[in-house]
């Protein structure tokens, strides 16, 4: 009896601890990402043009809050048109690091639906292009964002649609030309693991 007791009580505490271990797993997604020329002149626009992403998370669980810090490797490639009559494209890859603070708004055993919140820092990398004259240098080493999404885990697979709102300048103030905050919309898809 002593042993069957020893080994129930053995079994409940793993089984809570099991439920607490964080999760993990990895993602990809494709991004379109536009300027805001809000405070530009009015013949300024920006054009949505597609990049993608690859990363990695963790999901630390508690009840139905969960954090989930990540990093991800993400090409940005936006449009900038109006400038002296030409269409000025910057392509630029960056490694970001989001953290989230998320929500479970329906959690069952193999479907859940979640909303989140959280800032992201993301650093420029050394493959920064443009069909005009800026440098990698013109390019700001790091950015602030605020991202905003919901998801959906089925079993192992995640979905997430989010936004990410610019904070700060993607790039130093190009020809006189003012704020430029890149603003992205993000569609991923993940596996999860434990």
């Amino acid at each position: 009896m002593k042993k069957l007791t020893v080994l129930f009580l053995a079994v409940l505490v793993s089984g809570s601890l099991f439920a607490q271990l964080p999760s993990f797993g990895i993602k990809a997604g494709a991004t379109a990402s536009s300027l805001n020329t809000s405070d530009l002149a009015a013949n300024y626009s920006s054009d949505n043009l597609l990049g993608y992403q690859l990363g990695a998370f963790v999901r630390l669980n508690s009840g139905k809050l969960y954090l989930q810090p990540e990093v991800v490797y993400n090409h940005r490639s936006t449009q900038l048109a109006g400038f002296e009559d030409s269409n000025i494209t910057f392509d630029i890859g960056t490694i970001d690091v989001p953290v989230l603070v998320g929500f479970k708004l329906l959690d069952a055993k193999v479907f859940n639906l979640r909303a989140f919140l959280g800032p992201e820092a993301s650093f420029a990398t050394g493959d920064g292009t443009t069909s005009d004259n800026v440098v990698l240098a013109d390019f700001n080493k790091l950015t602030w964002y605020m991202q905003a999404g919901v998801g959906i885990d089925l079993l192992f697979l995640t979905f997430d649609v989010r936004y990410e709102k610019g904070l700060s300048n993607f790039i130093n103030d190009y020809q006189d030309s003012g704020s430029l905050k890149n603003n992205v919309f993000v569609f991923s898809l993940g596996l999860k693991f434990m």
